[in-house]
């Protein structure tokens, strides 16, 4: 089933490598719109490189959340019943 834990895991460990390289950063630019961005920057490429698992696995668990449910067959209302008997009859 489907973990929101790991896809809250992974975008928490996300946002401390952002904000990690953000401190870092901190000292050499202050706070102005080019740390931001350069923390942004280089935090997105870091966390490419090292949270891959992570990111497959919630990867995955989204995967197989939208599988069961395309597979899940929803009851068609008596509206929609109606529209495609009329439709299927050609008016």
């Amino acid at each position: 089933m489907y973990s929101m834990r790991s896809f809250w895991i992974y975008t928490l460990a996300r946002l401390g490598i952002i904000v990690a390289v953000g401190l870092i950063l901190f000292p050499f630019l202050g706070f102005t719109l080019v740390m931001a961005v350069a923390a942004i920057l280089i935090g997105a490429l870091l966390s490419y490189l090292f949270l891959g698992r992570m990111r497959a696995q919630v990867a995955a668990d989204i995967e197989g959340r939208l599988t069961r449910r395309a597979q899940a067959k929803k009851p068609k209302s008596t509206d929609e019943a109606t529209e495609d008997r009329i439709v299927d009859n050609g008016l």
